[in-house]
């Protein structure tokens, strides 16, 4: 074999690679992937789970058969125990593993970090209680604001910055500056046309996709490719 010839067959194979990263992430030995009940490789959020579980964001604790429910409803203590275990990812471990109930470390991290709002509107919420989209976006910018993590995430002007949600004088003030600031960053975006839906629930995928979204852009979870 010559060496163009050679060339060409090399520059096949890498591209086949570049097209196909989910088969590359989880057919490795000892895929998560493999013990994912109620998922498919064919469900947009698949890849999120995948990393998800590989990089301990959700985890399976029964060690058998995992289920992960992706259109349940998420609820604060979900998201933040997902939120804090991306950030444990890159800075150690929060709180005592095993004192209490998991969530609550990670809940009483986000209380004392300022990334639950210290407002009004945000008063006698639960860690059982349901978020909706805009409280997920302000959980999240906070946080990335909080670490000073924010040139991590390009922002994008041009075309973007036209598209600002039709319910953007509806959101609350906290909520219309974290969307806002996510919405320029491409880290959400709308449902049905324009519409953002900030007082919609968050499903256990939406939420599990930005988190992975923010870690791949912080701490490298991911590659870029798997975003796509």
């Amino acid at each position: 074999m010559n060496r163009k010839s050679s060339k060409v067959i090399t520059s096949l194979l890498l591209l086949a690679l570049l097209l196909s990263p989910i088969t590359i992430l989880t057919t490795c030995r000892g895929s998560p992937a493999r013990n994912i009940e109620g998922v498919s490789p064919d469900d947009w959020f698949y890849r999120y789970v995948v990393a998800g579980l590989r990089f301990g964001i959700i985890a399976n604790e029964s060690g058998g058969r995992f289920r992960f429910e992706p259109d349940e409803d998420v609820t604060l203590d979900e998201f933040v125990t997902m939120l804090g275990r991306l950030h444990e990812y890159g800075h150690g471990t929060i709180g005592t593993p095993g004192d209490g109930l998991d969530y609550e470390r990670y809940f009483e991290w986000a209380v004392e970090r300022g990334i639950i709002l210290a407002h009004p509107d945000w008063d006698g919420l639960t860690p059982c209680t349901r978020i909706n989209r805009e409280q997920k976006a302000a959980l999240v910018m906070k946080y990335i604001l909080v670490y000073d993590l924010d040139d991590y995430f390009q922002l994008h002007y041009y075309g973007v910055a036209l598209g600002t949600f039709w319910e953007h004088s509806q959101m609350s003030l906290w909520g219309r500056a974290a969307v806002e600031m996510l919405r320029l960053r491409l880290m959400i975006s709308a449902r049905y046309g324009m519409f953002f839906r900030p007082q919609d629930s968050v499903s256990r995928a939406e939420a599990l996709q930005i988190i992975i979204r923010v870690g791949s852009a912080v701490y490298d979870l991911v590659h870029p490719l798997m975003m796509k």
